[in-house]
């Protein structure tokens, strides 16, 4: 059976149209800061820091709260993303510097166990960081 011209013509179009806006959209950001903090840094900073939490939380829809200036272009502040059930689990300070595109979000107790884990040692200079720059 042959497809009238019109539809063959427009399909590609609308998966093309549908590949490019997925394309586009990359992925999911955080969309503001919660509490209006990012006053605090600026709003290119703030930009910076919402897109990195994005791409590291994005699916998780992170909440960026409690934003400040740290030693330099540091910035320290929290995020509180959703667990499997989608509920929230609770504020996690982070450390992030928007000049070098770093971001390190603070870890839980139990991710610190094994000095010998792979990854321990990125997890540990995270917390360091934010021992050193974020708690006055």
């Amino acid at each position: 059976m042959d497809r009238p011209l019109s539809m063959t013509v427009r399909a590609p179009g609308i998966a093309g149209a549908l590949l490019l806006l997925s394309a586009l959209s990359g992925p999911a950001q955080a969309q503001r800061v919660e509490d209006g903090s990012d006053a605090v840094i600026g709003k290119a900073a703030a930009a910076t820091i919402l897109f990195m939490v994005g791409e590291r939380f994005g699916a998780l829809d992170p909440k960026v709260t409690a934003l400040r200036k740290a030693e330099g272009s540091w910035v320290c502040g929290s995020v509180n993303v959703k667990n499997r059930d989608g509920l929230y689990i609770g504020e996690r300070g982070f450390v992030a510097d928007p000049a070098s595109a770093f971001f390190g979000r603070v870890p839980e107790g139990p991710e610190l166990l094994d000095p010998r884990a792979e990854g321990f040692q990125a997890l540990e200079r995270i917390r360091e960081l934010y021992f050193a720059m974020c708690l006055n």
